[in-house]
Order: C-alpha cells, then sequence, then structure tokens
C-alpha cells in the first residue's frame, strides 16, 4: 500500500511541477485579480473623468423650464461636491476628529438639496477648504472639488432661437455632430440640446419637449432633466390644485421608510444595516470563486491526458504505475495548482481591500470576520474537493477517450453548457435564496457545492446542508469510479474513440 501510495503522490509531484513551470498559470495568477480590480474601478473611473459635456436649452415656453434645468444642474454639482467631499473626510481624517455636526460627518442616505443648501450656509468649499489642513492626517492631499458633469451654452448666433424646433434642430446638427466648436473654452463641443416648444405646458403637455443629442446611450443628462421637470410639474399641479408652496415643500420632503428586521439578528434586536446587506455577497463571491478556480485548472487534465496519449508518453508511465495511480495522481497534482491559485487569489483580493481606506476597508474587515466566524472556510473546502474531483475525474475521463482536442471538443461542448448552469442561476438564487429554484438545483449533486456556498448566508436547514452534502459526496465517489475504469479501459486504446455502448461496457466491466 505504502508503494502504491508513494507512486500516486510521485504522479502528483510531476503534474504539480510540470504546470507550476506554466507561463499561462502564473498568468492566470496574476491577471484575474488586476483584471477584477480593473473591471470595477475602469468604469468608476470613466465616470469620474467624464469631459464636461456642454449643452443648450432653447425654451420658447416662457423661461420656466430654462430655470427648472439650470436649477437641477446647479444641485447635480453640489450632490457631487458634497458626497466627494465626506468621502475625502473619510479617507483622510481620523474618525474621532470628524466634526459630525458639519458636512464633514458621514453621510446616510441619498444627498438630497436640503443637504446642499446646508452645505452652502455653512460656507461650502471655501470653509471646507479652510478647516481641512487642520484635521486630515499628515501628507494627506488636500481636497479638490468636483467639477460639473454638465454646462449650458449660449446658442450660435446664427440660430434663431424662436424657428421652429425642428429648424432649429437641423440648424444645430453640425455642433451635435461636433463638426463645429462652439466655444474656444471647455466644452468646446455641444453634446445635446434641449428645445422646448412655445405651446408647451408642463402640467397639460400637447407637445413633446425635444431632446437632440448623437449619443443616444448617454442619458445622464436626460434622466437629469426629466426628473427636474417632473418634479417641477407636479409642483406646478398641486399649485393649480390649491396647495400652498410651503405645503408641497412639506409633501414633497415627506419619506416614509421601513426599517430591515432580520430573525439572525435576534441578539441585535433584529435590525438590519447597510453592512449586513453588503456582506450578503460574500457568499457570491466564494461561489464565483469556487467555480473560476475549479474551471481554469480542469481543463489542464484533459490537455494533459490528450498530449500525453498523442505523443506515447503515457505508455511509458503506465509501464511504471498503475491506470489509477496514475489518474489519482494527476487528479492531486492538479488539485494543488489549483489550491496555490486559490491562495494567491485570496491573499492578492485581501491586500487590495485591506489596503484601501474608508467604507472599502471597512468593508473588507466585515467581511474578513464574517468568513472567518461562520461555516464558509469549511464549507468552502468541502465544495472545492467534491466539485473538483467530480468535474476533473469526468474532464480525465474525455481525455482518456480522445486522440486529440478536436475530438473531445465535440464530447466537452454539450457538457460545459450542463455544467455552467449554476453560474448562470447564481444571480436569480441570491435574490431568492430559498425559493424554489435555489432549493431544487442545491440536491443536483454536480450543481449544490456552487448553489450550497450561496444558501449558506441564510441560514439553510442543517438536515438540508447534511443530506445535500452527503449526497454529493456519494455522487463525486461514484463519478470518480466510474471515470477510474473508464480511463483504465480507454487510456491505451488507439483508433477511433469509443462509441457509447463501448464507454458503458468499459465502466460496467464488461469487457468490449
Amino acid at each position: 500500500m505504502k508503494g502504491a501510495i508513494g507512486r500516486t503522490l510521485l504522479v502528483a509531484w510531476r503534474e504539480y511541477k510540470q504546470h507550476a513551470k506554466s507561463k499561462g498559470i502564473w498568468l492566470t495568477m496574476v491577471l484575474v485579480p488586476a483584471i477584477t480590480v480593473l473591471a470595477s474601478l475602469i468604469p468608476q473611473w470613466v465616470q469620474e473623468n467624464k469631459p464636461v459635456r456642454g449643452f443648450a436649452v432653447i425654451d420658447q415656453s416662457g423661461g420656466t423650464i430654462l430655470k427648472a434645468i439650470d436649477d437641477a444642474v446647479a444641485l447635480d454639482t453640489g450632490k457631487r461636491v458634497l458626497a466627494a467631499l465626506k468621502d475625502y473626510a473619510s479617507d483622510n481624517i481620523e474618525p474621532e476628529r470628524i466634526p459630525l455636526l458639519s458636512p464633514l460627518g458621514p453621510g446616510h442616505g441619498e444627498l438630497s438639496a436640503d443637504d446642499v443648501a446646508a452645505f452652502e450656509a455653512w460656507g461650502g468649499v471655501a470653509k471646507a477648504q479652510e478647516i481641512l489642513p487642520g484635521l486630515v492626517r499628515p501628507k494627506s492631499d488636500p481636497f479638490l472639488p468636483p467639477g460639473p458633469r454638465f454646462r449650458r451654452m449660449e446658442l450660435p448666433a446664427e440660430i434663431d432661437p424662436a424657428a421652429p424646433p425642428t429648424e432649429i434642430g437641423a440648424a444645430l446638427s453640425p455642433y451635435l455632430r461636433f463638426d463645429k466648436t462652439l466655444s474656444d473654452q471647455p466644452p468646446y463641443y455641444l453634446s445635446s440640446a434641449v428645445i422646448v416648444p412655445a405651446d408647451y405646458a408642463l402640467t397639460q403637455p400637447k407637445t413633446a419637449i425635444q431632446y437632440w443629442t448623437v449619443n443616444i446611450n448617454d442619458n445622464d443628462l436626460r434622466g437629469l432633466v426629466e426628473g427636474a421637470l417632473t418634479r417641477t410639474a407636479k409642483r406646478q399641479m398641486y399649485q393649480e390644485g390649491g396647495v400652498s408652496p410651503e405645503a408641497v415643500t412639506a409633501i414633497e420632503a415627506r419619506r416614509v421608510v421601513m426599517q430591515g428586521f432580520s430573525p439572525d439578528k435576534t441578539e441585535a434586536g433584529g435590525a438590519i444595516s447597510n453592512e449586513d446587506r453588503l456582506l450578503t455577497i460574500v457568499p457570491l463571491g466564494l461561489a464565483v470563486l469556487l467555480w473560476m478556480s475549479i474551471f481554469t485548472v480542469a481543463p489542464l487534465l484533459l490537455h494533459g491526458v490528450i498530449e500525453e496519449r498523442s505523443n506515447r508518453l503515457v505508455e511509458v508511465l503506465l509501464s511504471s504505475v498503475s491506470s489509477q495511480e496514475f489518474m489519482a495522481g494527476k487528479l492531486i497534482g492538479i488539485a494543488a495548482i489549483g489550491i496555490s491559485i486559490l491562495l494567491v487569489w485570496l491573499i492578492a483580493g485581501l491586500v487590495i481591500l485591506t489596503s484601501g481606506s474608508g467604507p472599502v476597508a471597512q468593508f473588507a474587515t466585515s467581511a474578513i470576520e464574517l468568513v472567518l466566524s461562520g461555516p464558509y472556510i469549511p464549507a468552502f473546502i468541502f465544495y472545492f474537493l467534491a466539485a473538483y474531483f467530480t468535474i476533473s475525474s469526468i474532464f480525465l475521463g474525455l481525455g482518456s477517450m480522445s486522440n486529440s482536442l478536436q475530438e473531445a471538443q465535440a464530447l466537452l461542448t454539450p457538457l460545459i453548457f450542463v455544467l455552467m448552469a449554476p453560474f448562470m442561476l447564481l444571480i436569480p438564487m441570491v435574490e431568492d435564496p430559498n425559493g424554489t429554484i435555489a432549493t431544487t438545483v442545491g440536491w443536483i449533486p454536480v450543481y449544490t457545492p456552487f448553489v450550497m456556498m450561496v444558501r449558506l448566508s441564510t441560514n439553510p436547514p442543517w438536515t438540508e446542508v447534511l443530506a445535500t452534502g452527503v449526497l454529493t459526496l456519494l455522487f463525486t465517489a461514484l463519478v470518480v469510479w466510474a471515470m477510474a475504469r473508464l480511463f483504465r479501459g480507454a487510456i491505451l486504446r488507439t483508433g477511433q474513440p469509443p462509441r457509447l455502448v463501448e464507454v458503458w461496457r468499459m465502466i460496467a466491466g464488461r469487457g468490449i
């Protein structure tokens, strides 16, 4: 027995050493964390670094709409500045030094017009830049308020603002297509134009406001304008109905808020915090990590076996070890590669998250505490091993029957679609982890590791966790046993791949 174990481990070490030297493995280790970080940062960076977009407003209806748009753009800029100031204070000032009653205090919920008005009454950016140097940590960068996202521009002199709206839009076309500049200072070009017909009324519209732009998928300004005009129309309708401006303001400021409670938080009175909601993504992240790690290394087994069959190296190896030892060694060796990749990804993720500051670092700390205090680590290890040995054994079995990657691809394509199902169902299962989909799919052994990893955050019945775990373990053992018999019968076979009936006979041990 000792000799068999020794030979198996020798094959495992050879497999591990061979793939550990591969540039592809090292690139995978490095690129996945890098791409993950870039994928999360690039959209934010692009949004924050969009140039100021110039727009024009032609209000032929009297000026009410023009004022509403100007007010909305000013409020948007005020919210951006205040949000940036709060983030800056959170990142650069010790919590105990932040004056909580000032705009430097942490934000709670979405900023409102009242928050911006209070900020301006407090002193605005000028006062913030005056007091921040005495509060921030040494060597902190100065606070730089963000600029506006939009700036209203005056019409070109050759365009008649009283002309019909379609004629104005046609006359603005060279400017909207960026063929002509509208200013010698940024923004140089006109990105959009809002044209309000003379007979337009907010409360009883008979025509439509025209929004002209080439960038039809950029709805930032359009959404801002539509929201502002909707609020303005509601105020006018209230006033036309006899409601005083003060009552309108009070009505619009009224918000009904429900506080979330969970039976899993009884020790804290049941109240759910924003942090609790954020931490529900941790099991989802672990499930995705589980899926990625397995499907990163499992194809290595398929490619390795096909290559060893094609260059007849497998015959030399099987002269020294049995087919079972050979297969077990390959599974163990590639499992070690998968674990190495996982460790690198986890360490890189922890370094990236904990090296931040403010809410990101706080979330990372809470996520780490959650993982360490809950069942996630032992569950992840169990589900990784179960899913790995199931899927990798199948890949090995396919590789043992194939003479080339082209032959294997015909068998692998439908299998990949089947195995990808849990990944496509992860989001619906996160939204309803105790729903019919999650509870049903969780009993399918090949999907159980991914589904139950997500459901652990909702504390499913331990009987269900135990029963699905036992079923998965039995299924894994059955698959490994079946693929070992197929591997033994097909690994030295030459010629055409075996037919389905021949595969069954190899697994059943009936010969061919």
